[in-house]
């Protein structure tokens, strides 16, 4: 239900940093580097996605697609699934500053986020009869769970820009010595952001199949297979 992606574009400018042209050494170089003020722009976007409806399955079918999303309750064959892609990925743009030691300092400046889902979509058994009170009932169920993933959204993703923001704005540029690797020092900036990104996602996921797993349950089932029961004695009746 995660799919997540990674992307450093390294932006080799090479715009001299403001040091003098006297020489100065690593320490200095070093120091001078990460002090200077980043101003990182984060830009960040979400999606929900487009809901749609699939009724192919059957429900041997979803009951295998469920246990495999892991949201499958033993002993319960599956009518219905509501299911979705939670898509994160970022973009990192640098500058390459060069030193007056023939060092560089690698800066960021502009931070890309997103946050959200692709592919929702609620599965309805084929054998469901449209119309009934069981095709109805598993379909207001489905969407129940597309509305709580809509709302979990909304909520958190205010939290995460805020979170990445203030977090992301404490990175300091990288010093990277005469000689020394570009790509080594970029992987070390990039990996610093996604030790912040990483986590936040992760608790959103947690957040969501926590919330979800209230709706799926065997008394939750046997709540609503209740409701139709009683209703067809009353049609019958």
């Amino acid at each position: 239900m995660k799919n997540l992606f990674f992307v450093l574009i390294l932006s080799s400018l090479f715009a001299p940093l403001s040091l003098g042209h006297t020489a100065i050494s690593d320490t200095q170089a070093q120091r001078q580097c990460e002090e200077q003020p980043t101003r990182l722009n984060i830009r960040f976007t979400t999606s929900y996605g487009t809901l749609v409806y699939d009724r192919s399955k059957t429900k041997a079918e979803l009951s295998i697609m469920a246990q495999r999303a892991g949201i499958f309750e033993k002993g319960v064959f599956a009518a219905g699934l509501a299911l979705v892609n939670i898509d994160s990925e970022y973009e990192l743009n640098t500058l390459t500053q060069t030193l007056p030691n023939n060092g560089h300092c690698l800066v960021p400046y502009q931070l890309n986020v997103h946050v959200g889902y692709s592919r929702p979509i609620i599965y309805l058994a084929k054998e469901l009869e449209q119309g009934s009170c069981t095709y109805n009932l598993v379909l207001r169920h489905e969407q129940v769970h597309q509305q709580i993933n809509k709302q979990a959204l909304e909520y958190f993703v205010p939290q995460i820009y805020r979170t990445i923001k203030a977090q992301a704005s404490q990175i300091k540029p990288i010093y990277i010595a005469p000689q020394a690797s570009e790509d080594k020092a970029a992987q070390e900036l990039t990996q610093k952001y996604h030790q912040i990104i990483t986590p936040l996602v992760d608790n959103f996921r947690d957040q969501i199949l926590a919330e979800q797993s209230k709706l799926d349950n065997q008394n939750q089932y046997r709540l609503e297979g209740d409701i139709c029961r009683q209703f067809n004695r009353k049609s019958r009746s």
